[in-house]
């Protein structure tokens, strides 16, 4: 079939149905309290408990074999709208009900906010965010979350402080606001969901070689927090696993000591590709990929360590733009394995952003057991519950236990995980209900399979948000649907890292049909009411591509297909020396000839000189949360910049030319 592509701003083909939807995705738009900078000091104030985090933290480690703590939750219970203040504020020509209430606490890192009643009224649209921190706003969250549980978990705000705001056009005031029954927050005791936290001998899972063999299985491992019977919340890892009807059953993989007399599941949270998009040093990562809600279906444990497993089901579909991977398993004897004795662990240690760690697997010593020994990365509290791949790139067992003195990277610690061969009865019926007998299966990725049907809703992310090559392609086989469930949006990336090129690029490919309906926008604010006028200007200009292609479905296992974009070292040595210097362009390898940066460390005057071919550029520095500190352009010759102003440590320069981007480590003194 002949290739058509067209490139397009926005194309919308009218349908008048809209299906709803039960997801806990937002949609477009932001709130008027905050875009009007309206006085949070008279919005009604709830003080929530303050406590000691330091104290707190050191009586709950009392096991280094257990999950790592984050939290626990509160029980604060309301009606949203008898304490809300209602503000009446004109947006064009037309205006609003706006609800707010502010939530308080003085120690708290984080709050999270959880509903016994949310069931949402048509034209209604909740945000949440801190008056502090007008860069991260959870929502629109919208009649399209409600779920037939009632049930709603927030996203994290960071730091102690929470607005939930309500928007509602007046005009629209004669339809149910329907019910906010709040029924208590989660308090974290630290700031910015544990990034960094983790000990400094773990390696990024974009690092080479690692992320060009395990692409795939790097985008089935999530972290989730539940919540124990005593109101404790804790962090573990598991994976997404695929099971013989290729159906993509949202099954989790996890120790059973992670779920162990858990409760409330309807409220644990699980959060997709929260990881870092540079090797070394760390990245925050993107934490709004998020599912909630959960149906633990099974497990096998006994009180020798080993067994130690639970499958579970997620309550909703993973979304398709999470590009998320199912893994495939392997329940064969001992000596079936992959004879190179290769183990490979993915995790979030202490919660942090995703690491992997490579080992050799020794015969177990327990008949459940499956020991490694690490030679490369480690693990730690939080990575409970994830998985153990073999060279075949199959999970033979989830981590359940370690034997070691404390968390030290350099302690001779054991780690064991739970062998999928001896809980088979267990987790047969949820991953080969079709045939018991099977021995192993392959993963499977939702779009390349070449499924009839997508379709495709709510926000999208940039790709580079969590993996090196910006570009997503989505296909089905016959058609593509956006927007028909929900508003839609391609919009820039609402999270900060220091790579400068951090817009969408999706190609969205079928076999006969893309329909796009109304609701759908590229990288542009709300319309007012039906006049069609935006609300605002394109801040961020036209940086977002969308391709439409008429195209047969290409379907692909055995690689990343489309998607990857392998991770190249251009320069560097082992972890922890030197610069590592990590090629993040879509243009390949880019070589370091005709650029110099000297000296380095630095104290006072940094000198970047660039080749005459290469004629100008510019250059940015970071600090370690993302945070731009300073910046300016380029010259061919030499270039000087004082920096004698910035404090000392460890930044991160961008440097960026015609021929694309170079990013290295910079220690200022």
């Amino acid at each position: 079939m002949k290739l058509r592509i067209f490139n397009i701003v926005l194309l919308i083909i009218l349908v008048s149905s809209l299906v709803t939807a039960q997801a806990q995705l937002s949609e477009p738009g932001y709130p008027i309290g905050l875009k009007n900078k309206l006085d949070y000091i008279e919005v009604p104030v709830l003080n929530i408990i303050s406590i000691n985090n330091e104290e707190k933290l050191r009586q709950l480690d009392t096991c280094k074999t257990c999950a790592e703590p984050y939290g626990f939750d509160k029980d604060y219970e309301f009606d949203f709208w008898n304490v809300a203040k209602l503000d009446i504020i004109q947006v064009g020509n037309e205006m609003f009900e706006v609800y707010r209430y502010r939530i308080h606490s003085d120690s708290a890192g984080g709050l999270h906010v959880k509903f016994a009643d949310y069931s949402l009224g048509k034209n209604c649209k909740m945000y949440l965010y801190s008056p502090f921190d007008s860069l991260r706003v959870l929502g629109a969250y919208t009649e399209n979350n409600n779920k037939s549980d009632k049930s709603f978990y927030s996203n994290r705000i960071h730091g102690g402080d929470m607005i939930i705001e309500i928007n509602r056009p007046v005009n629209t005031a004669h339809l149910l606001k329907g019910n906010l029954f709040i029924k208590g927050f989660t308090y974290s005791y630290l700031r910015r969901n544990r990034f960094g936290l983790s000990l400094n001998c773990h390696e990024n899972v974009i690092c080479a070689p690692w992320y060009n063999e395990w692409c795939n299985q790097i985008r089935s491992v999530v972290k989730f927090l539940w919540e124990d019977v005593n109101e404790e919340r804790w962090w573990c890892s598991g994976a997404v696993v695929n099971n013989l009807n290729n159906n993509f059953d949202p099954l989790i993989l996890t120790a059973w000591h992670c779920t162990e007399n858990g409760s409330d599941h309807a409220n644990w949270m699980f959060w997709f590709n929260f990881q870092s998009i540079t090797c070394d040093p760390s990245t925050n990562g993107n934490d709004l990929m998020t599912v909630n809600g959960v149906d633990v279906l099974a497990d096998d444990h006994d009180n020798s360590g080993c067994p130690d497993i639970t499958i579970m089901r997620l309550r909703q579909d993973i979304p398709l733009q999470y590009n998320v991977f199912y893994s495939g398993w392997n329940r064969r004897a001992w000596s079936s394995l992959p004879n190179d004795g290769r183990g490979i662990g993915i995790h979030h240690p202490a919660g942090d952003v995703k690491k992997i760690s490579e080992g050799y697997r020794v015969n177990p010593l327990l008949s459940s057991c499956v020991k490694v020994n690490w030679t490369t990365g480690y693990t730690e509290g939080g990575s409970s519950g994830s998985p153990l791949f073999v060279t075949s790139k199959e999970i033979i067992g989830v981590l359940s236990w370690s034997w070691h003195e404390e968390d030290d990277c350099d302690d001779d610690a054991n780690f064991f995980y739970s062998w999928l061969n001896k809980s088979w009865s267990t987790l047969s019926p949820f991953l080969a209900p079709s045939n018991e007998g099977a021995l192993t299966h392959t993963g499977i990725d939702p779009i390349s399979a070449c499924q009839p049907i997508i379709n495709l809703n709510n926000r999208l992310f940039p790709g580079n948000d969590w993996q090196i090559k910006n570009q997503i392609t989505i296909q089905a086989a016959q058609q593509v649907n956006v927007a028909n469930m929900t508003p839609t949006v391609i919009g820039n990336s609402e999270h900060g890292h220091f790579i400068t090129q951090h817009n969408s690029d999706y190609i969205i490919r079928a076999g006969n049909r893309i329909t796009i309906l109304p609701g759908f926008k590229i990288n542009a604010p709300d319309r007012i009411g039906s006049s069609g006028i935006y609300s605002g200007t394109f801040t961020f200009g036209n940086q977002n591509r969308v391709s439409l292609q008429i195209a047969p479905c290409t379907p692909f296992i055995d690689d990343c297909g489309f998607n990857h974009q392998n991770a190249s070292v251009v320069q560097g040595t082992p972890k922890g020396s030197g610069w590592d210097v990590l090629n993040v362009s879509n243009a390949g390898a880019i070589s370091m000839q005709g650029v110099n940066i000297y000296p380095n460390p630095v104290s006072h005057v940094l000198y970047i000189t660039l080749s005459e071919e290469k004629q100008q550029g510019s250059f940015a520095i970071y600090n370690l949360m993302g945070c731009k500190v300073m910046e300016g352009g380029l010259n061919a010759g030499y270039n000087a910049s004082d920096i004698s102003e910035l404090s000392a440590g460890l930044y991160l320069l961008h440097i960026k030319t015609p021929e694309g981007g170079l990013h290295y480590k910079l220690v200022k003194e």
